[in-house]
């Protein structure tokens, strides 16, 4: 799954504002309700960022609510372990009116610090380093995550602190943010309220973790435990995660369940954790082996030799233009550092090398 992250406010609120959406969200009773409060946050912008954002009418949300199923498109895309992946983007429109919610929802969400998917200033690199150097690591998968998530469950999760949203306004929020009835993978507003509806596995998970003595971390559908005992081949350990997941309304992918020791490479979210945060000798190949080429072959060459083999690996979106060849190499030396940190001797290297080959083929750029 896609790293992305939740929707936290870029704007200093006053007390006043906080109060305001806080009371929009407890007392809200009709669909003029879901509409001011998406024009308050939109005002607030306006007036903070010095943008012009139109408000809504509550014409094009009611619009939106009757109709909010034929205002998506659908397309897929691969998965790097194999299959596919589809993708349910909301309109334009939508998918304003969903990041508007998305914001008011975050001023109240507070995530778990085992919460690390769709949370600002998280990564997949906190996410790794919940088990570093661990004897064992157990890696689990949840089953159609999006998917499991379904209206009722959204709206019945809003109605509870720290929200407390009236039951009008829990159901127009849960029916705008659904796609034919569960949350869609592709819309700005399921990444924050799928870790809210998940805050009780994680509570949950938490206290076993701690009772079993390991660590326990969430990205999205990835759960990791770890430990330096081999509690894994305890049936009652696996038997009490079991029963808590599908207690909690989700489904164990049993295929992509794996145990790793400590004289095994051990991954998190595509992370080596056995002794610090890091790659694959494959993933600093290809860098390398990009800016080899790019130096050697020229940037024209390089970048139509990506392009072949970028469409031979993905699948086109929209007829869109696939990502170009530098920004493709930016975002893995980015990448490289953020893992193995920027005193890194490959980051600095392929930093530099990268910089010196972009102020040589300047001319490629402008």
């Amino acid at each position: 799954m896609s790293p992305r992250i939740i929707f936290l406010f870029p704007m200093n609120l006053t007390e006043e504002n906080i109060a305001i959406i806080k009371e929009m969200l407890e007392q809200g009773n009709a669909q003029e309700s879901l509409c001011d409060l998406i024009n308050h946050i939109i005002s607030i912008q306006n007036f903070e960022l010095s943008t012009n954002y139109k408000t809504v009418s509550t014409k094009q949300l009611g619009f939106y609510l009757a109709k909010r199923d034929e205002r998506y498109f659908n397309f897929e895309i691969p998965k790097k372990t194999g299959g596919i992946r589809v993708i349910s983007a909301p309109d334009r429109l939508l998918k304003k009116m969903q990041r508007r919610i998305a914001l008011a929802l975050s001023l109240f969400y507070k995530p778990l610090a085992s919460t690390t998917g769709f949370v600002n200033q998280r990564s997949i690199v906190t996410n790794a380093s919940f088990h570093i150097e661990k004897r064992y690591l157990y890696n689990l998968d949840l089953k159609n995550f999006f998917p499991s998530i379904k209206y009722g469950r959204v709206k019945a999760v809003l109605q509870l602190s720290p929200f407390n949203a009236s039951p009008e306004m829990s159901h127009l929020i849960a029916h705008l943010s659904c796609y034919k009835g569960v949350l869609p993978q592709g819309s700005p507003l399921s990444p924050i309220l799928s870790n809210i509806v998940c805050q009780s596995l994680d509570r949950h998970m938490l206290k076993l973790a701690k009772y079993f003595g390991c660590q326990y971390s969430r990205y999205a559908d990835d759960i990791s435990l770890s430990c330096n005992r081999n509690i894994f081949k305890d049936s009652k350990f696996l038997d009490d995660v079991t029963h808590l997941i599908e207690s909690q309304g989700f489904e164990i992918n049993i295929k992509k369940n794996r145990l790793q020791k400590s004289y095994q490479r051990q991954e998190v979210t595509g992370i080596i954790v056995n002794r610090k945060p890091n790659l694959t000798r494959a993933y600093i190949k290809n860098v390398r082996a990009m800016l080899y080429n790019w130096d050697n072959k020229g940037f024209n060459f390089t970048s139509d030799q990506h392009k072949k083999t970028y469409l031979a690996k993905e699948i086109k979106i929209n007829d869109k233009s696939n990502p170009a060849f530098i920004d493709v190499l930016r975002g893995k030396i980015l990448f490289l550092g953020m893992v193995r940190g920027k005193f890194d001797i490959y980051y600095s290297s392929f930093h530099d090398k990268f910089s010196e080959l972009l102020k040589r083929d300047e001319e490629h750029f402008r």
